[in-house]
C-alpha cells in the first residue's frame, strides 16, 4: 500500500487558493474598469448659466465648439454668463479624453458676439475638458445650483456659510 504524501496535498490546496484569489482580483479589476468608464457626465445632464449668478471662473475664456453639420462656433463665457443659456448632454460617444466625446445641445440668446455666435440653439461636439470648464463656469451641473456665500465666522450664522 502506498503512503499518503502530505506535501502534494498542501501544494494542491495552495494552488487552489491562488486560483481563487486570482479570480477574485480579476473580478475586482473588471469592476473598477467598468466604474471608470461610467465616470463623468451622462446623457441628460444639464449645465445652466444664470445671468443673475456669480461666475466663478475667468470671464475672458472662449471655447471653440464643433457644430454638428455646420461650421465651428464659439462659446464665450462672458457673453453666455451675461445673457444666460444652457447645455444638455444628448449623447456620450466612445473615445479618448482628447476627443470630442459629448454631443450637447446649446440653447440661449447668444453664445458669442459676432460671426462666431452659435445662435439661439445648436448641436455641438465638446470634449471632457471643455465640458468641465463650462460646468465650472456655470457653478456646477443641474438646472438649479446651490451657491455658497461667505459670511462672518463670528456672526450669528454658526455654519460659517450661507446656502442660497
Amino acid at each position: 500500500m502506498r503512503a499518503r504524501d502530505d506535501k502534494s496535498q498542501g501544494l494542491l490546496s495552495a494552488a487552489l487558493l491562488a486560483i481563487v484569489v486570482s479570480l477574485g482580483g480579476l473580478a475586482g479589476a473588471v469592476k473598477i474598469a467598468q466604474t471608470a468608464v461610467a465616470l463623468g457626465p451622462g446623457v441628460g445632464d444639464v449645465v445652466r448659466f444664470d445671468p443673475s449668478g456669480r461666475m466663478p471662473v475667468d470671464v475672458s475664456t472662449q471655447i471653440t465648439a464643433n457644430r454638428v453639420n455646420a461650421p465651428n462656433c464659439t462659446l464665450d463665457l462672458d457673453v453666455i454668463h451675461r445673457s444666460g443659456g444652457s447645455l444638455i448632454i444628448e449623447a456620450r460617444l466612445p473615445g479618448g479624453a482628447d476627443m470630442a466625446r459629448y454631443r450637447v445641445h446649446w440653447a440661449g440668446i447668444r453664445s458669442a458676439s459676432g460671426a462666431t455666435n452659435c445662435g439661439r440653439q445648436a448641436d455641438l461636439m465638446l470634449d471632457d475638458s471643455n465640458l468641465d470648464m463650462l460646468a465650472m463656469a456655470a457653478g456646477g451641473w443641474g438646472a438649479g445650483h446651490k451657491r455658497f456665500e461667505p459670511t462672518d465666522l463670528w456672526g450669528s450664522n454658526e455654519a460659517g456659510t450661507r446656502v442660497r
